[in-house]
């Protein structure tokens, strides 16, 4: 009798220990099992669809396996839990997180009855469990069944457009994207056109997100499926510095809904300077003024403005320019020839001959341009005159020199 009696405290021990070690270790419930709707009341040519909720009550992840037992009376019945709604898959498991969004999971537990269904009540189960089956929770489900139709089902249409920056902004003549959702809101499987609505020579194309070399005017979208599409428009090179509307249309059928963005132009200004000789390098003579054409024009969209001329130059030199300031300079695209400006040059009378460099720079509001120059010096020609002169008086010297020493 206390063998018998030792065994029976053995298999309750066994038993009991696991279920408490498990309880102690995630607590008594670590996850919820639970339901809105326990019970419908649906036709024979009904379908019904309901939300079974599993919520994680511990602070560790957690994997939840899903079964399902049917009524035996619900023979031909199609029973079944889905991820989503409309066109989703069979749920066999999940996984409960432990952040704010995935604590919980919700899945579909559809019920569409038998053709030849007979009205009367239905049972059905849900059972939920951890994996190594120390914990497990049911829901039972029950629906009344009725003959002919309760609810008639309408199975809606409908487009969801989403940017996740309409306002972009973009410089002249370069490509931009929108990334765009677009969403089935509907039950069935569509097909959705779209078309662009761009501002005057302005081109424009749609891709899939991860696919940026295939151009689509059209996707295919399953019920209540969701697809990210880019959205690349390239303004023109002469555009305004303002803001445009872009607008991408999606139509099936009959709905057809529109996306309003806007494409921020921003100006762009790029200086240009380069002299008339298209060479860095000039000569000029000590004393005289040289003067050299310099070409400007603005390689940008927007115009640059208030530029004012100035110069570096070696010491004792004179370097004027006219004229002297651009109050504005349009782009090169809008004015079609470059502005003209001389730089005047002069150095002192008495500069040693040699190479000397004269940096200058044109400076506006929004940009400038620097070019060092190098100005090689040559002595003026009466220079030249003057030191034959000296050499021929020295000779004549020297020959006076010698020719009174032989006399002698």
């Amino acid at each position: 009798m206390k063998r018998i009696c030792l065994a029976l405290t053995l298999i309750v021990l066994l038993l009991v220990v696991p279920h408490f070690a498990y309880s102690q270790a995630v607590g008594e419930e670590p996850f919820q099992l639970y339901a809105p709707f326990t019970g419908v009341i649906i036709g024979a040519k009904d379908r019904a669809t309901l939300d079974v909720k599993l919520k994680n009550m511990t602070d560790k992840g957690l994997d939840v396996k899903l079964e399902l037992e049917r009524d035996e009376k619900a023979e031909g019945w199609e029973v079944m839990l889905l991820n989503s709604e409309w066109s989703g898959f069979g749920v066999s498991s999940l996984h409960l997180g432990t952040g704010d969004e995935d604590k919980e999971a919700t899945v579909k537990l559809r019920i569409k009855p038998a053709e030849d269904a007979a009205a009367g009540e239905y049972r059905f189960i849900v059972k939920a469990s951890t994996l190594d089956g120390a914990f497990s929770e049911t829901l039972p489900i029950v629906v009344q069944l009725t003959g002919g139709k309760v609810a008639e089902e309408k199975v809606k249409t409908d487009i969801e457009l989403e940017a996740k920056y309409p306002a972009v902004e973009g410089t002249p003549g370069r490509a931009f994207s929108y990334e765009i959702s677009v969403k089935n809101a509907g039950g069935d499987a569509v097909v959705v056109d779209l078309t662009l609505n761009l501002p005057e020579k302005w081109s424009g194309y749609i891709t899939p997100r991860w696919e940026s070399e295939r151009r689509i005017n059209s996707i295919k979208l399953d019920g209540s499926a969701t697809e990210r599409i880019l959205l690349t428009v390239t303004p023109p090179i002469d555009v305004e510095k303002k803001d445009y509307p872009v607008k991408l249309i999606a139509k099936t059928g009959d709905v057809e809904k529109a996306l309003d963005l806007s494409a921020i132009i921003k100006g762009t200004y790029r200086l240009q300077m380069v002299p008339e000789t298209n060479r860095l390098n000039f000569d000029m003579v000590a004393g005289e003024e040289k003067r050299l054409v310099l070409y400007l024009w603005n390689e940008g969209s927007a115009p640059i403005e208030n530029i004012s001329l100035l110069a570096s130059k070696p010491e004792g030199w004179e370097v004027k320019f006219e004229p002297e300031k651009l109050s504005s300079l349009e782009s090169l695209l809008v004015t079609q020839k470059p502005e003209q400006v001389t730089a005047i040059f002069k150095a002192p009378e008495r500069t040693i001959p040699g190479d000397y460099q004269v940096s200058v720079t044109a400076a506006g509001d929004q940009d400038q341009k620097s070019l060092d120059l190098r100005a090689t010096v040559k002595v003026p020609t009466s220079w030249g005159w003057a030191g034959i002169g000296v050499i021929a008086a020295v000779l004549l010297l020297l020959f006076g020199i010698f020719m009174k020493l032989k006399r002698r």
